[in-house]
Parts: structure tokens; sequence; C-alpha cells
């Protein structure tokens, strides 16, 4: 009898700073010589942004064949599960596919607005049966909302008719940041590993989980990746470089990710290039200045100044929006966008969003309002002056500004929050200035110099928690991810790291900062 070999996934531990998106194109080349030209190397990950990312970087090296797809879960979703196979469930989702970028709780919400008082549902049990109703319906109509892609995709790999076509076509299947899949990317991709047709490799930091949990993820524990390093049935691997932070950064980072894992505990190496003292890097440290912004800048921008870090290398992270609002008041809202290799411009992004209100396409503008892009792109620059002058400020000075000022007609919502629009705002067309961002924004991303400012000493606390059983413990769901939250925002540094809090803190939390190498 034939022995058939077990194609074990393999999850690579990858820190920040680790080269992984580097190594990950590098393994995609490394295989493509052996990719059937019947089936389909499939990479997968969470941001539009990093999906451009690895096509960039594979285009500069190769011609990327056909039979690779890089994209997000989405999209990789939709394509070759939701559009072949979701209305194979007794007509449960009709067979022309529209996907919708909304969630279900958008368009709960829409239809609620447009009921009298009354007749709106009052209680979590009603809006929950309202919601299944909506969703249904949506359903039968060939509406797939970005939330149900996921649910339903799940559905249809369970069955195992479909995923042994699935595993047919997938003969590699890339993962990138696995940390941020939850249950039902991970029960799709266990289906797979169970019809051992496809070779995975999932690639991902657990320390830099940030997502809430939903319902299915009470505790960090839970999570997917450490519950499928915790099998035997995958094969896990370390990756323990760290190329972009100095030795003293590594070292203080070192301090919370030492989890362990069945190949040995987790332990970053400084790889940072540059001379003796870059290598090393600057001490971190804790500016005990507190409550006003600008003082905390005064300090953090005299110490850039005295070690040759210039305004542009300069960033400071926070996790609350009022506190990033104050610092961005403190430096007179003059700070560039953190995402430096997003193409994303403001003026699209609000060009887009007005086509959407409308519900039209360009063409259709065009035609209507006896315009052209020049006069689409006029537009979408009032609205974007009106949103920075506080004119706009929510949906409904929105609709009214453009109804009255613009003249046009309004069919739909806004599809992105006016915070969103105005933050694009103040990002664009900043020269020489620091990079202010909130943690969340800035993961992925680095700089030189790096200000993490905590509103709270309770938040500064949970922050730099060391015990991992702590770390990993569930709070609320305001607090959860704050330990990790600290973490991304600490690796973000790559020579000089500086802690700051906006309250008054104890002596017991710097004796705490004292002990974990921090200089006061």
């Amino acid at each position: 009898m034939k022995t058939v070999t077990k194609l074990k996934p393999v999850i690579i531990i990858a820190g920040p700073g680790a080269g992984k998106t580097h190594n990950m194109v590098e393994k995609i080349i490394k295989e493509l010589p052996r990719l059937s030209p019947c089936r389909y190397m499939v990479v997968i990950t969470y941001t539009n942004a990093a999906t451009q990312n690895i096509q960039t970087r594979l285009a500069g090296r190769i011609t990327i064949p056909e039979n690779v797809f890089i994209g997000t879960i989405h999209s990789f979703l939709n394509k070759f599960v939701i559009m072949p196979f979701s209305s194979l469930f007794g007509n449960t989702v009709g067979k022309e596919k529209l996907f919708i970028q909304l969630g279900i709780e958008d368009v709960f919400q829409h239809l609620e607005k447009k009921k009298p008082q009354d007749k709106r549902a009052s209680t979590p049990e009603a809006r929950a049966m309202q919601k299944a109703k909506i969703s249904t319906r949506l359903n039968e109509l060939g509406y797939i909302t970005f939330d149900q892609t996921l649910a339903i995709a799940k559905k249809c790999v369970e069955e195992e008719k479909i995923c042994r076509i699935l595993s047919n076509r997938l003969q590699y299947l890339f993962v990138d940041e696995f940390q941020d899949a939850d249950n039902h990317v991970f029960s799709i991709i266990e289906n797979l590993r169970k019809q051992n047709k496809t070779k995975i490799y999932c690639v991902g930091d657990p320390e830099q989980y940030i997502q809430s949990f939903d319902s299915t993820i009470k505790a960090f524990a839970n999570i997917p990746i450490l519950k499928a390093a915790a099998k035997n049935t995958y094969s896990v691997e370390m990756n323990t470089a760290n190329f972009r932070c100095s030795e003293n950064i590594v070292k203080f980072l070192n301090r919370f990710n030492g989890r362990i894992f069945p190949s040995g505990k987790f332990q970053q190496l400084p790889h940072a290039k540059g001379d003796n003292a870059i290598h090393r890097g600057e001490e971190v440290c804790f500016i005990r200045v507190h409550t006003h912004v600008k003082d905390i800048l005064d300090v953090f921008y005299s110490n850039c100044d005295r070690i040759g870090i210039a305004l542009g290398d300069r960033c400071i992270i926070t996790k609350k929006n009022d506190t990033l609002e104050r610092i961005a008041s403190a430096v007179n809202q003059n700070y560039k966008n953190p995402k430096k290799a997003s193409n994303l411009r403001p003026v699209k992004v609000a060009q887009d969003s007005l086509l959407t209100t409308l519900n039209l396409q360009p063409s259709a503008y065009f035609e209507k309002y006896h315009t052209d892009i020049n006069g689409l792109r006029k537009n979408a620059i009032q609205i974007m002056r009106a949103i920075y002058s506080d004119e706009i400020t929510d949906e409904n000075t929105y609709g009214k500004f453009v109804t009255e000022k613009l003249g046009l007609e309004l069919k739909t919502g806004l599809p992105i929050k006016i915070q969103d629009l105005k933050f694009q705002n103040k990002l664009s067309g900043v020269g020489s200035a620091l990079t202010v961002a909130n943690i969340h924004t800035m993961k992925g991303l680095e700089s030189e110099a790096v200000l993490a400012i905590a509103k709270t000493e309770a938040e500064l606390l949970l922050w730099v928690e060391t015990d991992m059983t702590v770390r990993d413990q569930k709070r609320t769901s305001e607090t959860t991810d704050y330990p990790r939250l600290g973490y991304v925002a600490f690796s973000r540094a790559e020579r000089y790291l500086c802690i700051a809090c906006l309250e008054k803190v104890s002596d017991n939390v710097i004796y705490k900062l004292e002990g974990l190498g921090v200089i006061i």
C-alpha cells in the first residue's frame, strides 16, 4: 500500500522587524517552480496595503503567473468560495452575488432610522431577531454584507465535497499576519489541512494581536495562532531576527515576548544596521512631566535634537482618540500620514465617498450633472475643505453641504466616518513633519524615534506588564488588548524609544519602569 505523505502546515512565529514580508516573498519565489499550472498558489493578507506591498515586491523580481492569487482574506473567499459555492445551500444565497461593503449592523441601523420611534427594536432579543431576518432576506436576494463573507465561506468549506474541490484547486496557501485570523478563518484552514492536498504556511506574532475579542474568542489563549501552535498537527518554526530595532530596544521588548512554543522560548536577536552606536541605540526612557502634551513634546524634541534625529523621523503614538486630538493640537496640526507606503489620497477618498452617497458611477455622474472628472474633483476638494474647517462634522452636516452647497442629490449614507475623512485630510500634503498616529494605524510601520503616550497610569501599567499570565488574561472589552497595544507601540521604534503618561504616576510605577531598565 502506498504511504501518503502528510503535508504538515508550518507556522512561523516572527516578531516585529523580522522581515516577515521579505521572507514570505522569498518563500513564494522558491516554491513557484513546483506550482502546477492547473492549481493555484494563494497568498492572503488582512489589508489592501499589505496586498499591494507583496504584489509590488514580487513583481520587482518575477513575472507573477496567472495562477498566483494575492489578496485580502475577503477577496480570496469571495472568489474561491462564495461565488462558486454559496448558492448550494437550499437557495439560501441568490445565484447572482452582490457584495456590499457594509455590515449587518449598518444595514439594521439604516432601516431602523426609517421606522417611527415606537416601532423600533427596543431589546437585544428584538434587535437580534431583526438582524437575522435582514440577513436572510439579503442573502435570498444575493446580497452579501462584508461581515457575512467569513460565516458563509466557513459553512461552505465544512461541506466535504466543496472542501475537496477547493483543496484540489489550492496547491499552496500562504497566510500573512496569522495572529489576526479569527475562528472562521481558522476553521477554513483546518478543513483544508485535513484534505492533505494544500501546503500551508502561516506567519504571525501572537504579541501583535490587537483585535477585539469576538464571541468565539473569549480569551487571548484561544486565538487561532496559539491554538494551532499547540497542536502536533502543525510544525512551529521561529524567526527570532529583529532588523528594525536597536540592541537596547530589542532587550526591552524581550521582556514582553518570552512565550514558550514547542520549539523553545521566543526571544529576538538584534540585527539593526549602522555603526556600533546606532546598533546599540539609545536607552529607553520615561518622560516624567505630565498633564500638558506640549511639556512632554518639549522634552522629546530636545532629546531627539541632542542625538541628531530629524523631525521627519520622529513619531508620536497613543491609544485614545481624544489624546490623539490633543497631540495634533500641540503640534498645530502639522503632522504627516503614518502610512508612508499608501497611495490612498484624501481627495480620492472624498471623491469615491461622494459617488457612493449619490449612488452613481463616474460616467453617470458626468452625464447627470453635465460635468467631467475635474468637476468631480472640485466637489471632492470642497468637501475636504468643509470637513477641515468643521463646516462638516457629521453625516447630517455632510448631507446638508452636499445637497445645499453642491446642489447634488443624496441617495444613501456615508460609507466612511467623517472623522476618518478628517484624519486623511490632516495627514495630506505635509512636508517635513513628524508622524502622529494611533497604535492600530502604526502597526507594521516604524520610525527612528517613537514617543508612546499613555492617557492614564492604569493604561501605562497594562502596557508595561511583563507577567505572561496577566498579559493573557481577559479583563474587559476596554482593557483586554492593552498589554499588546503597548508592545506594538514600543516595537515601532528603530533607535530611540520614549514613554510618557498624561497622568502623574506613582512611585510604584517608577520603580516598575526602573526594573525594566527604563531611564527616568
